[in-house]
């Protein structure tokens, strides 16, 4: 297994951008960009649990907009070879905070979210 490169890291926290930007902008275009097709999401909003296809995702952030008010910080946690996991706090989105845990895979060169958990407080 090849040791994570700067590269790496770097691609994997602007793959993650997308998905910043895309819910400050409202723009689910540039998000797309940021997840697999396959994509699944999972978590608490509300104190109720969502969980299914990343379209839900797509479809909430085309209903309300986006938010530039927002913040947002990425950390990477870990790489390992072709998988990465990544937190993303996100504050202040339409009144709202979220922590996102994001898990990610190398797809033909290309780091893609495969799956995301959050809570939402």
């Amino acid at each position: 297994m090849a040791k994570a490169t700067v590269d790496d890291y770097e691609a994997i926290i602007a793959t993650v951008t997308k998905y910043t930007e895309g819910c400050k902008k409202g723009d689910t275009a540039l998000m797309r960009e940021a997840f697999d097709k396959g994509a699944v999401i999972y978590g608490y909003q509300n104190g109720v649990l969502g969980a299914g296809s990343i379209e839900n995702l797509y479809t909430a952030v085309d209903a309300v907009g986006g938010d530039e008010k927002a913040k947002a910080r990425i950390d990477v946690l870990d790489v390992s070879g072709t998988v990465a996991t990544v937190r993303v706090e996100l504050e202040d989105w339409h009144q709202l905070t979220f922590t996102d845990y994001h898990s990610l895979i190398k797809i033909d060169g290309q780091w893609k979210i495969a799956a995301k958990v959050f809570h939402q407080y």
